[in-house]
């Protein structure tokens, strides 16, 4: 049975998946395609040819270090420097790798120095030569000679006076910018820039991205006091228990001094203090004991005001690598688990002290208040297009500056960089102007609702005033749920949202003194609400649907009501605020809304898109969409996978999933989805399994990309084998990254704009030999729109038949077209919605269920949680 298993793995492993090529392009189906020209934020970077040529060398340190302690390595490089130079014109340390020219390209080098009273040798093998102009995607070697360039334009770009790095990222922030500060949410927002390297089939460019980064002014010192004032009834203890659990999900903290430097929180040492906690230091040939007060006083003139705080200790990068590595191999056998700790043993013990007074919360703990007041500032940092670009322009301005920093040493000695224009010309880089592309616009939707009404969105937007399929609303099937202390007419907001029900094409067979209310006292604690509700729960078993008008003193249980309404009642809600409903202007078009999302939880259907009409699909095939989102908790990791049960892709169910962190536990809970998905499918009636399959799922960067290819794909198409033996199911597995880069702007003389609705753009920018395209479905007013990304990493094509696959148009216009599906904005969203459905899905079940899901099957047959 062993050897069985051990075959079964072997035959896994020597499967080779590989990114699908772009299928041709079919120019019958762009006809009705609106071509537009497009500016991007890609500039052309420019090599000189008699610069290219580089040797890449490996770095060896005897005695050797631990692969974190990059200050040392910092300082034992710069003693090496004067031996360097005599062999190297040029040299670029990134990392533990060495990029060089050299007259003679020497093959193996070792010099030696005298560092901090030890002396360390350093041992230099060359690897091989490095052609920049042969850079043509991100995989193998590529990505170190990436990698290579975007550390040279940050080091460039670090080599302004009046720049800084911001955080562990490349993010370049500009201290002496006019920076923008709120006074009401204490927070400063710095300009900056993020650079990356980017190779698109029309050659290497520099992705140059304008940014803002928000810093908020409450440090970790104000923070622990105020958990202190929040848990001044326990015991000390308990108390820390606390604040150990706040700092668990709040890792992240920022300096307040030098370089802005990120750390992650590892613990709190309570015993510790900045006067009495010291940690030794090298001062030239001598080792110096110093404390954590006085080091600040020296190093950086700050005066710490609270001598008696407790210390943060931070956690290095390289012993976070080393437990992931350990958790990611839990299942390996015990000498593994030993080699492991031998390396463990290796690695170089230092403690990070940080002084909380000099910290500051990054993650977002602001209230309701707060978050109105930071959206407000977010206003004022959104720039239109026209000044984006001239934001984006200038950091031509900051790689050609002749500005230089200088640096003073413990020592006293002042030590002056060169400028970023000398390591520009050094490196033979400069910067073209901004790669100019075309785009298509998509045709809008046809919408298609009741009373053979047709909708055609305006530029990503549409209004309408029936639905397809009504639901009917009666005494048995409907409640309310109210505050009694709110002075709030709820029976006229009850009587409005009926209104907006008829004119809806639902059906009412109750009048209002015949839907059964249920007052709740919402200043009374939440032991007694829930006695209020048991009788909404004794009558659950025939109950559909509860409207429940939130009060402010009902707002504050949200979560709970939630939870209570899932897991208990176990029937559909629909929340609203009822003093959003007092702006009589605005409570008209909410009342629509809100009417929508009751019949979709319900059953009902507002309107579909006929994609068969429309020739998106193939008449006589069967097509499924999944969208699938997953999650890591502290169990492991959480899954969602909602699946399309109807012909039109516009009725859906949802399937929610545990699993460990391990790779047989991960193909267990997604095999099990899978499953359910088709089962259902079955259920709603279709004849016979889908012959496509259409899976959109977030993605990430390219080295996530990678890792889902290979662990991921082979999980749903082992399955899909197994399941139906010929696997004549065609299954798509596409990335959806919401987090892209790019940005696009629609050219018009010497002016800019945001694309229409529907853009699509799918040559030129994107990588030689892979499927993808960006698709940027709505209209943006304010600020500049971001595209998605669509990123296809497995495709089984029909090569005998290629009539059989799915054409690249076709899956283009069918991504567009089902971000309209999702039952709470009358427009497009920018994934399709069945993605953002599982996202929304994943955020309900982890933040208000928290974790904890009483349906059979833990599965939604209507999208409920929206």
């Amino acid at each position: 049975m062993n050897n069985e298993i051990q075959n079964e793995n072997e035959k896994k492993a020597l499967v080779k998946y590989v990114y699908p090529s772009a299928p041709p392009k079919n120019l019958e189906l762009r006809k009705n395609n609106m071509i537009v020209d497009l500016t991007t934020n890609l500039m052309k970077l420019k090599i000189s040819e008699n610069e290219q040529k580089l040797g890449i060398y490996s770095v060896a340190v005897e005695p050797e270090l631990a692969r974190d302690n990059y200050s040392l390595f910092s300082k034992i490089q710069r003693a090496m420097d004067p031996q360097l130079n005599k062999i190297f014109q040029r040299k670029f340390f990134s990392g533990y790798n060495l990029f060089a020219s050299s007259n003679s390209t020497p093959k193996e080098v070792r010099f030696k120095a005298i560092v901090e009273n030890n002396e360390y040798s350093m041992i230099l093998k060359y690897v091989g030569d490095m052609e920049m102009s042969e850079i043509v995607d991100f995989e193998g070697d590529n990505q170190r000679k990436k990698s290579f360039i975007e550390k040279i334009i940050k080091d460039i770009l670090l080599r302004n006076k009046n720049t800084i790095k911001f955080g562990d990222s490349r993010t370049i922030v500009k201290v002496n910018t006019k920076n923008i500060y709120d006074k009401n949410t204490k927070e400063t927002v710095y300009k900056g820039f993020y650079t990356s390297a980017q190779i698109t089939e029309m050659g290497l460019f520099l992705l140059v991205l304008s940014i803002n980064k928000h810093i908020r002014h409450i440090t970790v010192l104000e923070k622990l006091k105020e958990l202190r004032q929040q848990f001044s009834n326990l015991q000390e203890s308990n108390l820390r228990n606390e604040i150990d659990k706040y700092f668990k999900i709040h890792k992240t903290v920022l300096t307040t001094y030098g370089a802005l430097r990120t750390y992650r929180v590892y613990s709190i040492d309570y015993d510790a203090n900045p006067k009495k906690t010291s940690f030794n230091i090298k001062e030239g040939e001598m080792t110096k004991t110093i404390t954590v007060y006085d080091y600040f006083k020296i190093q950086y003139n700050i005066i710490i005001q609270d001598e008696n705080q407790p210390l943060i200790i931070a956690e290095s990068k390289a012993k976070r690598k080393l437990a992931r590595k350990k958790e990611n191999q839990e299942d390996k056998n015990s000498n593994e688990n030993n080699n492991n700790n031998n390396n463990q043993n290796t690695q170089e013990e230092r403690t990070i002290y940080l002084v909380p007074e000099l910290l500051y919360i990054t993650e977002n703990t602001m209230d309701n208040k707060d978050k109105n007041n930071r959206r407000a500032l977010g206003n004022k940092t959104k720039v239109d297009p026209n000044s984006k670009m001239e934001e984006i322009n200038s950091i031509h301005q900051l790689i050609q500056s002749k500005s230089n920093k200088t640096y003073k040493n413990r020592d006293g000695t002042i030590v002056q960089c060169k400028s970023p224009l000398e390591v520009s010309e050094e490196w033979g880089i400069s910067l073209g102007n901004n790669l100019e592309i075309k785009g298509r616009i998509l045709p809008q939707p046809k919408l298609l609702y009741g009373r053979d009404k047709k909708v055609f969105p305006n530029n990503g937007r549409f209004k309408s005033e029936v639905t397809l399929k009504g639901v009917t609303l009666n005494k048995n099937n409907f409640i309310y749920i109210y505050d009694q202390t709110d002075n709030s007419d709820i029976k006229l907001f009850l009587r409005n949202l009926m209104d907006k029900a008829r004119n809806k094409d639902m059906k009412l067979e109750a009048g209002l003194n015949e839907i059964h209310g249920v007052g709740l006292k919402g200043n009374s604690k939440w032991e007694n609400i829930y006695n209020d509700l048991k009788i909404v729960k004794a009558h659950a078993n025939h109950i559909q649907m509860a409207v429940v008008f939130l009060s402010s003193h009902l707002e504050k249980y949200y979560s709970k009501l939630k939870s209570f309404f899932t897991n208990e009642a176990k029937f559909a809600t629909q929340f609203v605020i009822s003093k959003k409903l007092q702006d009589v202007k605005k409570a008209g078009s909410m009342m629509f809304n809100i009417v929508e999302q009751i019949n979709i939880k319900m059953g009902g259907t507002n309107f579909y898109i006929d994609f068969y009409n429309e020739k998106i699909l193939t008449p006589g095939k069967i097509y499924m969409i999944l969208g699938l989102e997953c999650r890591s908790s502290p169990k492991g990791i959480e899954y969602v996978l909602t699946s399309s049960t109807s012909r039109n892709l516009n009725k859906i169910v949802t399937s929610i999933e545990s699993s460990k962190n391990v790779q047989e536990d991960k193909e267990r809970a997604i095999q099990h989805l899978l499953d359910l998905a088709l089962t259902e499918f079955k259920k709603s009636g279709a004849p016979n399994p889908p012959d496509y399959i259409i899976l959109y799922r977030q993605g990430g960067n390219t080295v996530q990309n990678r890792r889902l290819l290979e662990t991921e794909v082979p999980i749903f198409t082992n399955f899909l084998k197994n399941k139906f033996n010929n696997f004549n199911i065609k299954f798509i597995y596409i990335c959806c990254n919401l987090k892209s880069d790019f940005k696009f702007f629609e050219k018009n003389q010497n002016s800019f704009s945001n694309p229409k609705s529907g853009l699509c753009v799918d040559s030129s920018i994107t990588q030689k030999d892979r499927y993808e395209f960006y698709i940027q479905p709505q209209l943006v007013n304010q600020g500049t729109a971001t595209p998605c990304h669509y990123q296809v990493l497995y495709e089984n094509r029909d090569e005998n038949n290629p009539e059989n696959n799915l054409k690249i148009e076709q899956l283009e216009l069918l991504s567009f077209y089902l971000s309209f599906y999702y039952w709470t904005w009358s427009g497009a969203i920018r994934v399709p919605g069945a993605l953002k459905l599982a996202t929304t899905a994943m955020d309900f079940y982890i933040k208000h269920l928290d974790g904890k899901i009483e349906k059979e099957n833990k599965q939604f047959k209507n999208p409920e949680y929206i």
